[in-house]
């Protein structure tokens, strides 16, 4: 009966994508895509290899072969004389049913609604992004704090869609984001998510160079905790984590000052709340370069995570983060983008980095351990639907081989990792097949800071043009794990895919 409505629901999508993209004018066009596709999953291992499940939305299960049906439709804004006009309105909806021996399991990882008035937007549901400076086309490992890598959670977001223009004639530019958000339940229910950015440009759009900075801050709060057993905890003596105005400021405003706090404030919040701060803070420091030359575009960037738990968080453990260099080339079709990246998160405020050391510029003291996306009160750390929001190497200790259930952590964040990884993808003649290439090593420090873990992950995508239904792709997906952290395995994935 499940698998009859699942059905039906992909065909409604079929046929209203069809029956609005006939509608339009001559002046007035709206830009409305659908696509359908239908594939299987299979492995050699119980586990689905990571570069099959990593940074896909979280629509693709970490274990067993299954059957996937998925469909979508979409309207972007619409444009008047080629050009978008300065009141919009869009939608989006992507569904996916994934079948493994009977059951099936139902997912909408996009579904929103979006509305423009100049230069700013507004739009509510659930939607695929990817936020911070690096590598956004697929090849990369993904921003550091928000890849694409679970399901997008539903937020309402207040932004800046594209570059706004500060003076200059585009010499300065700016994007801004604020949004709300709400987690699931886990060992915490009913929590949020506070997350804003700011990125700021030097260079015009059309300069060879170009300077890019900027920050996003991630908190989740709120909410009530699971694990009450009748004695405070540092919690607070009811086990809720507070969300009222008070509260709400010192999550926007994360400062140990918190003047707006009165005693009677500061007297009813638990010690946790008090001598830290309110919600789980994360976020990155973002840096970068773009060199625009006649063949090509060399981007390099460095994105650099930080905890609320250190001062100096994300300045003295500066050497940690994503440093990654993409190469777009503009003739090339064989090779049109290539992507080298490492990704280290050894230091945690364990130490000062080597540059301040030999700078100067920062006294020599121990901070703590940051412990990237993880936190005392959130235990569960920064998950959605059980899958990292952060970068797909941060990952939770159940889906580790080696895991035992004696183990103190077992819904923690592994996030002490090297890792190394390129990517490329381009459009193979004559029959125009593109392809994804994925590769990666690690070197992963799951229970200790002496012995590594290693693995080696690789995928490789492919879209081939058919004949069928008009007009159709063939989608292949393989993917290969070896080493310590997940099973050893090799799984494919085959589907057909079709877009109106």
């Amino acid at each position: 009966m499940k698998l009859q409505l699942l059905i039906k629901i992909f065909f409604l999508q079929i046929i209203l994508s069809k029956t609005l993209n006939s509608f339009g004018q001559d002046t007035i066009k709206i830009a409305r895509r659908s696509f359908v596709e239908s594939g299987v999953l299979v492995a050699s291992a119980s586990q689905t290899p990571f570069w099959l499940r990593a940074n896909v939305l979280g629509v693709v299960p970490n274990t067993g072969t299954n059957f996937t049906l998925r469909g979508g439709f979409y309207q972007e804004y619409a444009t008047k004389n080629s050009k978008i006009k300065k009141y919009n309105w869009g939608y989006g909806l992507n569904s996916v049913a994934n079948i493994n021996q009977g059951v099936v399991d139902f997912i909408l990882p996009e579904a929103y609604i979006k509305a423009k008035a100049g230069i700013f937007e507004i739009w509510a549901g659930r939607r695929q992004e990817v936020m911070g400076l690096s590598d956004s086309s697929g090849i990369g490992t993904g921003p550091i704090t928000l890849s694409g890598n679970a399901i997008p959670m539903p937020k309402v977001q207040f932004l800046t869609p594209n570059w706004v223009n500060l003076g200059f004639k585009g010499l300065f530019a700016a994007k801004v984001s604020y949004s709300h958000g709400w987690f699931d339940n886990g060992l915490v229910e009913n929590s949020y998510l506070h997350q804003k950015s700011f990125y700021g440009r030097i260079g015009r759009p059309k300069a060879k160079f170009k300077f890019y900075s900027g920050i996003t801050h991630n908190a989740q709060w709120g909410g009530k905790h699971t694990l009450s057993n009748g004695t405070n905890n540092g919690l607070n003596d009811t086990y809720y984590i507070y969300h009222d105005l008070p509260a709400y400021v010192a999550v926007v405003i994360p400062i140990k000052d918190r003047f707006w706090l009165n005693d009677t404030d500061i007297n009813r919040y638990g010690w946790v709340d008090n001598y830290y701060n309110f919600g789980n803070h994360s976020g990155s420091f973002d840096l970068g370069f773009e060199i625009t030359g006649k063949k090509r575009t060399a981007f390099v960037y460095k994105q650099a995570p930080f905890e609320y738990l250190s001062t100096n968080s994300g300045v003295t453990q500066f050497e940690d983060g994503l440093y990654g260099v993409k190469i777009t080339n503009f003739k090339n079709e064989k090779v049109k983008e290539f992507v080298i990246e490492m990704l280290y998160t050894l230091n945690q405020s364990r130490y000062v980095s080597g540059f301040f050391k030999l700078t100067g510029l920062l006294p020599e003291r121990w901070q703590g351990d940051d412990d990237y996306f993880n936190n005392g009160q959130y235990a569960d750390g920064f998950v959605y639907k059980g899958k990292a929001i952060s970068t797909p190497f941060i990952f939770p200790y159940k889906d580790y081989r080696g895991r035992q259930s004696s183990d103190e952590f077992q819904s923690a964040l592994m996030s002490n990792i090297l890792a190394f990884h390129v990517g490329m993808k381009g459009t193979i003649s004559p029959r125009k097949i593109q392809y994804q290439l994925k590769a990666s090593y690690s070197n992963n420090y799951i229970k200790n800071l002496n012995t590594p873990s290693r693995q080696f992950s690789l995928g490789v995508k492919t879209l081939t043009p058919i004949k069928l239904f008009g007009g159709s792709q063939l989608v292949s997906d393989l993917g290969f794990d070896y080493g310590d952290v997940y099973e050893n395995v090799l799984g494919m994935s085959f589907g057909v895919r079709k877009s109106w």
